[in-house]
């Protein structure tokens, strides 16, 4: 059955389409194909493609919406699309990107570590002096601990996948919470939030919730340094330097 053209005549990597009374049954196939799709509405669907999307992808996607597995071959398709075709002529590059030698003079991993330790060294660091600022890249990750989550048990989920194919991420940050608790003496953990902005904006709450907890209601200023004000700001029920 055939399906209508995207909502939108300017793209790049996620397409809407209306489908209409079809959505529950495209769908259905999505999900047997191993397929998730975003479902706007009632009678539109979303897709995301990205560069790990295959021709095998493709396939499975033309499958999907059409309910037929003897469509033409990809490669025999993509022959005859025109190049950026959702990308206005305006908005295309003309220049040329990444010339700069840099970006064409290290070729191994080894190499790319030891220049980047070369700019570290340039710069103010943590085992060498305070630093005003920099919570969201103060942890010292070793290459063994940033190994894992490369891989695709760990790197491979879609942010937005149905909580039912996301079970065994559950168990694991709910088995994290529990050691975490096991080991501070804390009553609870949470993992939220992850920038360092907001993790700043969250201690100062839970130093509040202590202060209150004791009876020390008379802890009613905060002095921020200047360069962390700016998660408080965002916080229109608190200001600034004063609880």
């Amino acid at each position: 059955m055939p399906v209508s053209p995207p909502i939108t005549p300017t793209y790049f990597d996620t397409l809407t389409y209306t489908v209409g009374q079809r959505q529950k049954d495209i769908l259905r196939r999505a999900l047997a194909l191993g397929l998730n799709l975003r479902i706007i509405g009632n009678d539109r669907l979303g897709i995301a493609l990205d560069e790990t999307t295959s021709a095998q992808d493709i396939a499975a996607l033309w499958e999907a919406f059409s309910g037929d597995s003897t469509l033409p071959a990809v490669a025999h398709v993509d022959e005859k699309v025109r190049e950026n075709a959702g990308i206005p002529d305006t908005l295309l590059r003309a220049s040329d990107y990444l010339r700069h030698p840099l970006f064409n003079s290290y070729h191994s991993e080894t190499e790319m570590l030891r220049y980047m330790r070369y700019l570290e060294d340039k710069d103010i660091a943590l085992n060498r002096s305070m630093i005003p600022l920099g919570s969201c890249t103060m942890k010292l990750n070793a290459t063994t601990e940033m190994l894992p989550v490369t891989w695709p048990e760990f790197a491979g989920i879609h942010p937005f996948a149905p909580a039912d194919q996301t079970t065994g991420y559950h168990a694991m940050l709910t088995e994290l919470e529990r050691m975490l608790i096991e080991c501070t003496g804390y009553d609870a953990i949470s993992l939220q939030p992850n920038a360092g902005s907001q993790g700043e904006y969250a201690g100062l709450l839970v130093i509040r919730r202590y202060h209150q907890s004791r009876g020390d209601t008379q802890r009613d200023v905060c002095l921020i340094p200047p360069p962390h004000t700016a998660p408080i700001r965002r916080a229109p029920h608190w200001p600034a330097c004063a609880w």
